[in-house]
């Protein structure tokens, strides 16, 4: 009948839950490795290491929140005495592993503005010391 719409099956209709279930945790799984690869080639052992070592600073195995992050910039600034842009670096590099572990949209804006300010601080001394 030319009105008519046909319904399209969709795999979700023909199976039962159980099976959508289990096609759903491979799905995750599948994105999951997609998503790791995304990672840079030379460097992902480095970017592996670094969410390590903040996994092992902040002992949770969640999802780490904002606060985990802030804490262990502060403890690699102040304890560690690293420069702002190698802890710009180890932001990104833990952005990266939470984006591709907990597949969320990562927006920090208590760290971006603690590193902005280690920046500006860094660069105030640098010019003090100058004069």
């Amino acid at each position: 009948m030319p009105g008519r719409k046909r319904k399209v099956p969709t795999p979700s209709s023909d199976s039962s839950s159980s099976d959508s279930s289990s096609t759903s945790s491979e799905k995750s799984k599948k994105v999951k490795a997609i998503i790791a690869d995304l990672l840079p080639s030379k460097s992902r052992k480095l970017y592996e290491k670094t969410y390590a070592d903040f996994l092992s600073f902040a002992k949770i195995k969640g999802q780490p929140s904002e606060s985990d992050i802030l804490l262990y910039m502060h403890d690699l600034a102040e304890i560690k005495k690293l420069g702002y842009k190698t802890l710009w670096q180890r932001y990104s590099m833990i952005k990266s592993g939470v984006q591709a572990r907990h597949d969320t949209k990562v927006d920090h804006r208590r760290v971006t503005a603690y590193l902005k300010r280690q920046e500006e601080w860094a660069k105030r001394s640098t010019k003090n010391n100058s004069l």
